[in-house]
């Protein structure tokens, strides 16, 4: 279900956006984009950010390396998001990458085990540590030491770089999109109930 409620600061309108931003926001993602969108103006959360233009280049440059770049395998990555957004209440990030995660193959059980956190039974070992370590970043700022030595046993030296860096992210657009409120687009899976 889609918010009724405006959000707290609209979307920047496009007769508004400067020169550099436009040429951002008007882009072809192409038919292989995650987002789901063909240009970035497509999406609330983007158009919304670049009222900030400054920072704008930048935020979207370390968000592509985290994403586009990373080190981390693609289901690795959007459970972790996903864990993110469900811990920071953010229902838009979790809509966008429920649908990310979906389409690129992530089984919905997968989906659902982030809900229930790192207990789940379902969950492999490598799974459940890095459940774990989100929820660790999350709740103490670092990942603990056995958890930290457990992960060390299925990911790289840049992967384990990568991983607080891809929470930090997120947690900083969660914050974002639930401060301004920023509304979901139509279709955006809501984020389960608590």
């Amino acid at each position: 279900m889609i918010s009724s409620t405006p959000p707290r600061i609209p979307p920047l309108p496009a007769e508004e956006w400067p020169d550099e931003v436009a040429a951002i926001l008007d882009a072809d993602l192409g038919d292989r984009s995650p987002l789901g969108a063909a240009k970035l103006r497509d999406l609330n959360l983007f158009t919304t950010a670049a009222r900030l233009p400054r920072p704008f280049k930048p935020w979207l440059l370390l968000g592509r390396a985290l994403v586009i770049n990373g080190t981390l395998p693609f289901i690795d990555r959007e459970l972790v998001i996903l864990r993110v957004a469900l811990l920071t209440g953010s229902g838009y990030e979790w809509g966008q990458h429920v649908r990310i995660a979906v389409d690129g193959g992530v089984p919905r059980a997968a989906i659902e085990r982030v809900v229930a956190g790192p207990d789940d039974p379902g969950w492999q070992e490598r799974e459940r540590l890095l459940m774990k370590a989100v929820d660790e970043l999350r709740a103490e700022g670092r990942i603990g030491g056995p958890t930290w030595l457990g992960l060390a046993g299925h990911l790289d030296e840049k992967q384990l770089i990568e991983l607080p860096m891809l929470v930090g992210y997120y947690t900083m657009v969660a914050y974002l999109l639930n401060s301004v409120e920023v509304v979901p687009e139509p279709g955006s899976e809501p984020l389960p109930a608590a």
